[in-house]
């Protein structure tokens, strides 16, 4: 199986999605997906109307829900087991065939989402058709190319860096794509930074050593997995071993014209 052919099975993994968020806190993603949220541009007093594309098991949604003061929050999603956890108004849908009119949002955003879509310049220009002039599209993920990431997953499962350099695309480029959709200005910034150290022994107890706990490894064969798993538990054999988190994740953001 090529690195670029995997796909990610979340009907699977539906009920197990969350434990990621009771481990990382994502303080720098939150504070980025509420600033985009609430950012005015040329909306006047109106509430605004906003849409998280890849809303998995409404994580996100919840969070915005909770914190912003919006006129409308719809979250899609193509996992029904997904949906299923999710709260709120949320619709069965792909990035690159959003089910919405043309100008219907004044924000759109995914959060860890992008890398799963089959067509990102697809949802870039999907995106685009259904904001309202002056809207905005947010996307927040990891950039491996940026060679700034320490990972335990990497480090046990080789194979992830390769899967992840297939998936994910630089921010450059990224930009790049906004543009070619028609946004007239993108940029991209550092939005978080994930730091964490804890024991190799607790981990495989309770559940962080699983395939459901990352897409990375969610979409390694059973083989790859069990090979990954045998290397850090010979590891763990020598002494107590801490696995390490040390990556970041990195917000792009792109603005349609006010008037067009």
């Amino acid at each position: 199986m090529s690195a670029g052919s995997r796909v990610t099975d979340y009907d699977s993994i539906a009920d197990r999605f969350n434990r990621r968020y009771s481990l990382y806190e994502y303080a720098g993603t939150r504070e980025a997906v509420l600033s985009f949220v609430a950012l005015r541009q040329d909306q006047g007093e109106r509430r605004l109307d906003a849409l998280e594309v890849g809303c998995g098991t409404g994580h996100w949604l919840e969070t915005v829900r909770s914190a912003a003061a919006l006129h409308r929050l719809i979250g899609v999603e193509p996992s029904m087991p997904m949906l299923a956890q999710a709260s709120g108004r949320r619709v069965q849908g792909v990035a690159e065939q959003l089910p919405f009119a043309d100008g219907t949002f004044d924000r759109v955003f995914c959060v860890n989402a992008l890398h799963h879509f089959t067509d990102r310049n697809g949802f870039f220009r999907e995106a685009y058709r259904v904001l309202r002039p002056g809207g905005g599209v947010l996307s927040i993920g990891k950039d491996p190319f940026a060679e700034r990431d320490s990972w335990w997953v990497y480090d046990y499962f080789p194979e992830t860096r390769d899967i992840d350099r297939a998936r994910f695309a630089p921010v450059r480029i990224l930009r790049g794509e906004l543009a070619s959709a028609g946004f007239a200005w993108a940029e991209s910034l550092e939005a978080d930074h994930i730091e964490l150290a804890h024991s190799a022994t607790e981990a495989m107890a309770t559940g962080v050593v699983d395939p459901a706990f990352t897409s990375q490894l969610t979409v390694l064969s059973p083989d790859e997995f069990a090979a990954g798993l045998a290397r850090l538990r010979a590891a763990n054999a020598e002494g107590d071993l801490q696995l390490v988190a040390d990556f970041f994740l990195f917000a792009t953001t792109g603005w349609k014209a006010a008037q067009e």
